[in-house]
């Protein structure tokens, strides 16, 4: 088979904690967050969290915030230090004050993501309180079991149709599973694949038949074998090596040298459409 070109251009559209919620009402004072979450490193400190207001009146507005405990435990792993009193006191001409939070991290100590939240629980007599009422706060735990086998990898193999090459591979941690990666370039196409680990950190199990989007087209994950066979089924298998992982497959033919490959699929139909790419057996992970 011939390996097909596909170039399409993909809009995507990004929602980060930084995007204005800030509503504007013509007739009434309104007090909001900014932004509905914030995500924060364990070892931050401190971090602050906007709250605005729309006050056509320019007469002086109080806010209580408070916090509400999750996974996170105020006075353990977070306590709202400004307002000390709870209270946000705005003038007529302000439009923005931050509630300051300070963050304890147990640095060192595998804890996972932990959570709390951040509410306006009141605010003067006139003064509205809506949807965004609540901010939920992620403290994001720097330690995990398998720190040991994440980073950024140089990836080298044989590409069926570009020969010998390298390529940037990243293992990083599932927010999700402590149990599992999520494996990003492993195909060169920009992808994340997910893949589970074992108990002694020395095998990477990968499935294939995992599929992601690529432009205008679904990618495919599968097993690939010489003159472009390819099985949906079984597994990539990663094996530790000093430096990194080497790649075999489970796949259960021993007549054929199994790879790894994607196929373009029909974003609407599901129908195959051709190679993206197809790599042989072997592929080398070293740990940069």
């Amino acid at each position: 088979m011939k390996k097909i070109n596909i170039i399409a251009a993909a809009m995507v559209l990004v929602l980060s904690a930084s995007c204005s919620r800030k509503l504007e009402f013509q007739h009434e004072t309104f007090a909001t967050f900014d932004a509905v979450s914030f995500m924060v490193d364990e070892t931050a400190g401190t971090t602050t969290i906007p709250v605005s207001i729309y006050n056509p009146t320019g007469a002086p507005v109080s806010i209580a915030v408070s916090g509400v405990d999750g996974s996170a435990v105020n006075g353990v792993d977070y306590e709202i230090v400004s307002p000390a009193s709870g209270i946000l006191n705005f003038s007529g001409e302000e439009t923005t004050q931050n509630i300051e939070v300070s963050i304890t991290g147990f640095v060192g100590e595998f804890t996972n993501n932990k959570v709390f939240t951040i509410q306006i629980s009141s605010a003067t007599e006139g003064v509205s309180v809506g949807n965004y009422n609540e901010a939920k706060v992620t403290i994001k735990d720097l330690d995990h079991p398998l720190s040991a086998i994440l980073g950024q990898y140089t990836a080298a193999g044989t590409e069926s149709w570009d020969g010998a090459i390298t390529w940037p591979v990243v293992i990083d941690k599932d927010d999700n599973d402590v149990t599992a990666v999520q494996i990003t370039n492993f195909l060169n196409l920009g992808e994340t694949l997910a893949g589970s680990v074992s108990d002694d950190m020395t095998v990477i199990t990968v499935p294939f038949g995992q599929e992601f989007p690529y432009g205008q087209y679904i990618g495919v994950y599968v097993g690939f074998g010489p003159g472009g066979y390819y099985t949906p089924s079984g597994n990539l298998i990663l094996t530790a090596t000093e430096n990194g992982w080497v790649q075999t497959t489970d796949v259960d033919d021993p007549e054929m040298l199994w790879g790894a490959g994607c196929l373009a699929a029909d974003a609407n139909t599901g129908s195959l459409l051709g190679w993206l790419t197809g790599f042989a057996g072997g592929t080398v992970l070293t740990l940069n």
